[in-house]
Parts: structure tokens; C-alpha cells; sequence
């Protein structure tokens, strides 16, 4: 965990990470963005957005939130509605939009291949803020959990810090 006063005073790159879902139906799964500043191997994550969102509201919440943290990479998961988003956000010009991680094996397999970054201490979390609770929640509930929403948009952004070695900690292999 980390304290506001120990971020470092700049990141390498802001990632953003989105989970995509389409509808604001009640039994609907939400659309999660996990926003990383990433530096001298470490992920601290900062900001956890989660909502039900129909397509053009996603659209424009993925605009806002790069826009608002200043992202250098926007991460969305390309599948169902996560391709189309990809397509118009890149047409409307956000070229730092990219497909995140195509990764091997089922969520828990996918899940389990990070624990190592988390025991390691490359992957940080605040010690404090209004959406930690609900996160870490579903996060070591995980796979007993009803979402797996905010569980899906940290492993691709985590796997995305590994697949990019520059930014990776030394314990993470490609």
C-alpha cells in the first residue's frame, strides 16, 4: 500500500485499463477502468472507475478518464462491444487506445499468473479511497464473487506492464 506523500513525483506512463459492458440492465456486469501510473517497475494503482453504461455513455467515459488523467495508454478489452469501441475512438482520433492482452487460460488462471507482481510489491494500492473497499472486495473474493469486472481490467493491465519490459519490475518474465 502507499500513502498520497510516497507516489513518485512523475510516472513513466499513466495506463488506463477498460472492461467493457454495454448495457445499465440491473443484472447487467458494469464497465470498469483501473487507472496505473507505472515507474521503476511499480504499479500504484489510482483510480477505479465502475458504472453500468450503455455504448455512448462508455464512448464518452473512456474520453473523459484519459482525458482527466492524462492516460498514455488506454487498454480496452477486445471482445463484444470493447471492438467497436476501439474502432470509433481511434477513428475520432485517440491513438493511444490499443487492445488490451490477449491472455491464456480461463479468469482464474489469468488471475493466479499475476499473483507473483502482487507478492512481489509491484502492484501498490492506496491505503486510502472511496472505491478501495468495493475493489479489494472483489478482487480476494475473486472467483466467489458475482462481478469479476474491476478482477479483468487489472490482470490486463498488469500483463500489459509485463509484456512491456521497459516498465516491468525485475521478478516479472516475459
Amino acid at each position: 500500500y502507499y500513502r498520497p506523500t510516497e507516489l513518485p513525483e512523475r510516472f513513466e506512463i499513466t495506463l488506463q485499463s477498460w472492461d467493457t459492458a454495454v448495457k445499465d440492465t440491473q443484472r447487467s456486469d458494469f464497465s470498469v477502468c483501473t487507472t496505473w501510473g507505472v515507474t521503476n517497475g511499480k504499479s500504484y494503482l489510482l483510480h477505479v472507475f465502475r458504472k453500468k453504461l450503455e455504448f455512448p455513455e462508455l464512448k464518452r467515459a473512456v474520453k473523459h478518464l484519459a482525458g482527466l488523467h492524462n492516460a498514455t495508454v488506454v487498454l480496452v478489452e477486445d471482445k463484444s462491444s470493447g471492438s467497436s469501441l476501439i474502432q470509433q475512438l481511434r477513428f475520432e482520433g485517440m491513438s493511444n487506445v490499443r487492445p488490451a492482452p490477449a491472455i491464456e487460460g480461463d479468469k482464474i488462471m489469468r488471475l493466479n499468473a499475476q499473483t507473483a507482481i502482487f507478492d512481489s510489491g509491484y502492484a501498490l494500492f492506496p491505503k486510502k479511497a472511496p472505491w478501495l473497499d468495493t475493489y479489494l472486495s472483489e478482487l480476494t473474493s475473486f472467483p466467489s464473487t458475482s462481478y469479476d469486472d474491476q478482477v479483468d481490467s487489472t490482470v490486463y493491465a498488469l500483463a500489459w506492464v509485463s509484456e512491456n519490459r521497459q516498465f516491468a519490475g525485475t521478478v516479472i518474465k516475459r
